[in-house]
């Protein structure tokens, strides 16, 4: 080959399927330096560590002059402050069964639907005896 370079693995003017001397380490020797590799990684992690630093130390300034900006709290925006107690039921079962027994007094029951006494209220069962057999369709005048 032409274009082969001394310490290839293909030496120059040998084919490719030649058979390989085994002392030959079977790849480049020269062309990585890993001195130059390290420093060039070391420059990336400071150049890095520097930016977050800088980032962080920005922050920093900018918010302590957002604070010094900010008026001052007054007592009642600093003030503890303390929820009311919960306002539980003592026994929900009893308060449910009351007001169980409310509606069904008043649909089993006569009493007037507004404070006017206009319009009266009856139970459901009378009602449905004296609509039963009825038309329903207003009557004609």
């Amino acid at each position: 080959m032409l274009g082969a370079r001394p310490g290839s693995a293909i030496a120059p003017g040998k084919p490719a399927n030649a058979p390989r001397d085994p002392d030959d380490p079977g790849y480049e020797t020269r062309d990585v330096k890993v001195r130059n590799t390290a420093l060039v990684m070391a420059g990336l992690a400071l150049s890095v560590l520097s930016v977050i630093g800088t980032m962080v130390w920005m922050m920093g300034a900018f918010s302590a002059s957002q604070r010094r900006a900010l008026p001052t709290l007054t007592k009642q925006q600093t003030a503890p402050l303390t929820p009311p107690p919960p306002n539980l039921q003592a026994d929900p079962y009893a308060d449910l069964d009351r007001q169980r027994a409310a509606a069904e007094a008043r649909l089993s029951g006569y009493g007037y639907s507004d404070p006017a006494r206009t319009r009266a209220r009856i139970p459901v069962d009378r009602a449905m005896d004296l609509v039963v057999g009825r038309s329903l369709d207003a009557p004609e005048r």
